[in-house]
């Protein structure tokens, strides 16, 4: 009997135990405007111009970039009530038209993947059951691979990559919505889904 009842309060106190641990875990999908990036990238492309002009004697003019934003996935661990922590992992493509002004040369197209991994901390100022209002940060790498259309011009680099975010909010129980605002190579403003579990 002894045994049985031993038995049965280490199976309540796991019960419990159980309980106190559920969603601890954050799943979130999101999308950025890359800011930084792209300004980065206009940067480059006038610079990459000027230099592929001076080479080639062809004038070309300033680049057209195609982007949609970066895409991002990302885990979060609740180590307790205001504090998480985890990682995220960033898409971003882009796509730069290089058109020359005279009639003869062809334009040039480079296209560029980025990736970027992040490993992110997060404190919440302000929690309630159906807000959280939070700051984050990550620190992490970035690799950009550019490929040139129908031409030899291939390059790949890694770099640094960071993310600050003072301002978040979320929205939800289970499922819910966010939104972020900071600096880094995100950008300046981050929104998104996330699930709890």
């Amino acid at each position: 009997m002894k045994k049985v009842i031993v038995l049965s309060v280490l199976l309540l106190c796991a019960a419990v135990a159980k309980a106190q641990d559920t969603e601890k875990n954050e799943i979130r999908v999101g999308y950025s405007d890359a800011t930084f990036i792209k300004l980065g990238d206009g940067f480059a492309d006038a610079l990459s111009s000027a230099i592929v002009s001076g080479i080639s004697g062809v004038k070309y003019k300033d680049a057209q970039t195609k982007t949609v934003g970066m895409f991002e996935l990302g885990y979060r661990y609740n180590i307790n009530e205001r504090l998480k922590v985890g990682a995220d992992i960033s898409y971003l493509k882009s796509e730069d038209t290089f058109k020359a002004n005279t009639a003869n040369a062809k334009s040039v197209t480079r296209n560029t993947n980025y990736v970027m991994g992040l490993v992110t901390g997060e404190f919440s100022y302000i929690k309630t059951s159906l807000l959280n209002f939070y700051g984050s940060g990550g620190l992490g790498v970035i690799s950009a691979s550019t490929k040139e259309n129908g031409g030899s011009y291939s390059n790949n680099e890694v770099a640094f990559a960071y993310q600050i975010n003072p301002v978040g909010l979320r929205v939800g129980k289970k499922l819910g919505a966010f939104v972020e605002l900071g600096y880094g190579y995100k950008g300046i403003a981050t929104a998104g889904l996330n699930y709890r579990f």
